[in-house]
């Protein structure tokens, strides 16, 4: 992977084994990503401890997803679709600038690869279940 991408996601990236569980990913955020997070929801997490910032985020990240998934665009629909089906087409642009957009969401997480190479996404289980019942109901 390019210095350029790994520079690109410095903030999103976790530097972990991957995990597909909200909340134990949200517990392995650093103090920015969790800011990054918060910051998109408009969420005030001053003279929260750690446990209730992660409470938080998990909470605003669960009971928003349908309403942010809504807002999307077109292209942001199929590039979150793409992500999930993980039939990516990384020359796409867009693939990049909606990463930003759905880890800042805290909708996908970048877990940086054993290598360093390149990164591994994970959409949380929660939100997966959430998405298909959303796309069988549509």
């Amino acid at each position: 992977m390019s210095d350029f991408l790994l520079k690109l996601f410095k903030v999103e990236t976790i530097n972990k084994l991957p995990i597909d569980k909200l909340y134990p990913i949200i517990e392995n955020l650093d103090q920015d990503q969790r800011k990054l997070i918060a910051s998109s929801y408009d969420l005030d997490l001053t003279g929260l401890g750690d446990r209730e910032e992660i409470d938080e985020i998990h909470k605003v990240i669960l009971s928003e997803f349908k309403n942010t998934l809504m807002n999307f665009t077109e292209k942001e629909h199929k590039s979150f679709y793409d992500f999930y089906n993980g039939a990516v087409d990384y020359t796409d642009e867009n693939v990049y600038i909606n990463m930003k957009k759905f880890t800042s969401l805290g909708l996908m997480y970048l877990f940086l690869s054993k290598s360093g190479g390149y990164f591994n996404f994970v959409i949380p289980v929660e939100l997966i279940e959430e998405y298909e019942r959303l796309l069988k109901s549509s």
